[in-house]
């Protein structure tokens, strides 16, 4: 057996195991593509962190614009008739109404005249401190100037002669100037505000202060129900209730994300709602 033997460097020919590898240009190829799709990676990664952060300040502008406006209406719906009010004087934007406590019927209030007592339907009647009554208010004016409108309650006893009633005593002689045609009277709290501060952007809510003839803007103390809010020409309007529907306040704001926006553009969205009072004196 003859082995032949060839020498395949002399003939010219090199072993392909000795081209591995790869050139200064081909390394320069593959970082320019790597480094391209980093960037296009890192771009894509932030558009979507910046998006879902986005998606929750909005989904908590939203919320928090929800529970404001339910807070204020389910108050207001349980206001004195009559005794709602708007008025808007520098940053503040406010609504004022008499917060009803509890309602009955009156059995024996005189046509005229001067009363320091009377009775009533004893349905679960207690009276606090600062308690006031009301029988028949028809406009803002007169009740919040307590004239003929409004007394301060002193005390509700049983009656000692039918245990179904009721004694209402008065701090002072009052003179109401009307009678309900039903013969209803209402147990109010003091005045309740929500005012927002176009400035800062706060809702807030305030109780517990004494009734003012004039509008106040805003009351004493208050605390902040939510925030990230601006007026949208008048917040609160108020349209009186007539013979043929409620009384209407209509809620008119903007929600904004006063802090920060991460995509570079404003979150904002308006917000209108209304709320039916009830009108029955």
């Amino acid at each position: 057996m003859i082995v032949t033997t060839i020498n395949y460097q002399k003939r010219g020919f090199k072993d392909s195991r000795l081209n591995d590898g790869f050139s200064l240009l081909e390394l320069i190829i593959v970082i320019v593509i790597l480094a391209i799709m980093a960037i296009s990676l890192s771009k894509l990664t932030n558009t979507t962190v910046f998006s879902y952060i986005d998606a929750k300040d909005r989904n908590r502008l939203s919320q928090s614009a929800k529970w404001v406006t339910e807070r204020i209406s389910r108050e207001v719906r349980e206001a004195l008739p009559q005794s709602v009010r708007t008025a808007t004087s520098g940053n503040f934007h406010c609504v004022e109404f008499m917060a009803i406590v509890n309602a009955s019927t009156y059995l024996d209030l005189p046509a005229s005249g001067n009363i320091l007592s009377f009775n009533a339907v004893g349905y679960n009647l207690v009276a606090t401190p600062g308690n006031l009554v009301a029988i028949m208010p028809i406009d803002p004016a007169s009740l919040y100037a307590s004239s003929g409108v409004l007394a301060t309650v002193n005390s509700i006893v049983t009656s000692g002669v039918d245990p179904n009633q009721a004694v209402i005593s008065l701090a002072a002689a009052t003179n109401f100037v009307r009678r309900s045609p039903q013969r209803r009277f209402y147990l109010l709290n003091t005045p309740v505000s929500f005012c927002l501060n176009n400035l800062s952007g706060e809702m807030t809510r305030h109780d517990g202060y004494a009734i003012a003839a004039a509008q106040q803007f805003p009351p004493p103390g208050g605390t902040v129900i939510g925030e990230n809010f601006t007026a949208v020409s008048t917040v609160f309007n108020y349209q009186l209730g007539t013979l043929s529907r409620s009384g209407l306040l209509q809620i008119n704001l903007n929600s904004q994300n006063r802090s920060r926006s991460l995509t570079g553009t404003s979150e904002s969205f308006d917000v209108f709602h209304e709320v039916h009072v009830r009108n029955v004196p």
